[in-house]
């Protein structure tokens, strides 16, 4: 018996043969939830004898001699297309509810792959892109009697990024605006374009696009938060409209649709006002260090001066103050790997 690879069995999906009014030669795949299946522990030299049972090929009548070819396609993802993944065609079998751990042990046949292609998905992990199955049944002197074609989709929805700070229409200190967004996976920077929103802008999009920005694309690494201030191209002042969005930079995507943020608009205090929400520089420390590990309604609470600071008590319940908190601050953002989880519990008042 030939040694054979039969990728394609974990990828089938059906419909029930009590679906079948007749006796008419046909066949139908069936298929477990395969979107948390784990790719990649598969080794597989002689059929699926050793993997689970978690698919089947269901063929009417039963009790006669045919033979079953498979023809399996990936769609890597939403820029690509199809290319053949697997194909199988058995050697005569009696008829009958085949199971996936059948193939290679009580079935015999002929497997081809794309070796490549199925490293590709196999080191993957968890099934990706579209599956596409196409099942044809024959008779004994392989003349075509019925198929069935299934799709499995696995595409993952599409990355977002949105702007935890600045605030929409606050007003921030000209010495000082914090930018802070989500991460988006897979990125390996972050770019930032900003702009003054003239009075006679007919919106904030319009007034990113406007010459000589304030912050032109400026690329400042995987990071999810800067200063504005340091990366000015030129000078804002108080009393400007600014507006500001950040864009995900991830490889691969240069052909796609930007992952950037919502515009966002903020206004600059002028000399002497006082900003809309004050928000104290270790808070500050704070909402960059956590940005990503917690709730976003947790930060933007702090944003918005609903949170404050009252008091910090290390792991021995001693009260720590403003400098030593700083310093702390300062420590684990230059080794957030020494961060093992984060977790807030309110108090219960």
């Amino acid at each position: 018996m030939k040694r054979v690879i039969v990728i394609f069995i974990l990828f089938i999906s059906l419909i029930s043969p009590s679906h079948l009014k007749s006796q008419t030669a046909s066949i139908s795949l069936e298929v477990s939830d395969l979107t948390n299946l784990d790719l990649g522990g598969l080794v597989i030299s002689k059929g699926l004898v050793n993997q689970p049972r978690i698919a089947r090929l269901v063929i009417l009548p039963q009790g006669k001699q045919v033979m079953v070819e498979i023809v399996v396609v990936w769609k890597k993802d939403s820029n690509s297309g199809f290319r053949q993944l697997f194909t199988f065609k058995s050697v005569p079998f009696l008829s009958r509810i085949v199971f996936n751990d059948d193939f290679g042990s009580t079935i015999d046949g002929n497997g081809t792959w794309d070796k490549d292609l199925v490293t590709d998905l196999v080191s993957k992990g968890k099934p990706t892109g579209i599956i596409g199955i196409t099942a044809r049944l024959y008779d004994v002197s392989n003349a075509f009697l019925s198929q069935d074609y299934k799709e499995l989709v696995f595409l993952n929805p599409s990355p977002t990024i949105s702007l935890i700070a600045p605030i929409e229409s606050n007003s921030y200190d000209v010495g000082s605006v914090i930018a802070i967004w989500t991460k988006v996976p897979g990125a390996t920077g972050y770019k930032i374009l900003a702009n003054i929103v003239p009075e006679n802008s007919s919106s904030p999009e319009a007034a990113l696009k406007g010459a000589n920005p304030l912050i032109d694309n400026s690329d400042v690494g995987d990071v999810t938060s800067v200063d504005l201030r340091t990366i000015l191209k030129r000078e804002w002042f108080g009393g400007q409209k600014i507006v500001v969005m950040v864009t995900a930079v991830v490889p691969g995507n240069e052909n796609g649709s930007p992952i950037s943020t919502v515009p966002v608009t903020f206004i600059l205090n002028k000399t002497g006002e006082v900003p809309t929400v004050a928000v104290s520089p270790e808070l500050m420390k704070l909402i960059e260090l956590i940005t990503g590990d917690v709730n976003q309604k947790f930060i933007e609470s702090i944003l918005k001066g609903e949170i404050s600071i009252d008091k910090i008590y290390d792991e021995n319940n001693k009260s720590i103050d403003q400098m030593e908190l700083m310093n702390l601050l300062n420590w684990l953002m230059q080794n957030k790997d020494s961060i093992v989880s984060i977790k807030f519990t309110p108090n219960q008042k």
